[in-house]
């Protein structure tokens, strides 16, 4: 049997695309969807069952953060960089960190995590997220707990 030609695929591809259009109809001829309203309550759980294994549709209702990153020096860094991935209270209830720990930190975001943290603003947040004032109350003492960047502390702590 022999291929066939480019033309002939792109003519098929196109005839098959206007049958599949056809049969779908025109947008205007399909009944538009109820409109979701903030205060209607969610559609109850769906669950399927086949056998012995049930997978279950559960509504999760996420806490709404307000919090914002205090006004500071470097304040704009930390919201161009890090409220990408987290919230500002996840940050604000971090245990107070040295400087070597908060930089670790900020290099595993970069190096494991792939943030897209210019290495340039690397000093800025960290010289923001020390100055933070409950950094200030009970500083860490000693050294990083690991220097190695890609073994930093976790201290994500939190859902942010």
């Amino acid at each position: 049997m022999k291929t066939p030609s480019p033309g002939v695929m792109a003519a098929g591809l196109i005839g098959l695309t206007g049958i599949i259009l056809v049969s779908i109809g025109a947008p205007s001829s399909r009944k538009a969807s109820a409109p979701i309203s903030e205060t209607s309550e969610p559609a109850p759980p769906v669950s399927v069952s086949a056998r012995g294994f049930s997978l279950a549709s559960t509504s999760v209702d996420l806490p709404i953060d307000d919090a914002t990153y205090p006004d500071g020096p470097h304040a704009d860094v930390i919201n161009a960089n890090c409220t990408s991935c987290h919230s500002a209270s996840m940050a604000l209830t971090q245990p107070a960190l040295s400087a070597d720990q908060w930089k670790a930190t900020v290099t595993k975001m970069r190096e494991v995590y792939k943030a897209p943290v210019a290495e340039k603003d690397v000093d800025a947040i960290v010289a923001y997220l020390t100055a933070m004032p409950h950094q200030k109350a009970a500083p860490a003492t000693g050294k990083a707990q690991d220097p190695d960047p890609k073994v930093a502390p976790d201290v994500s702590g939190g859902t942010g």
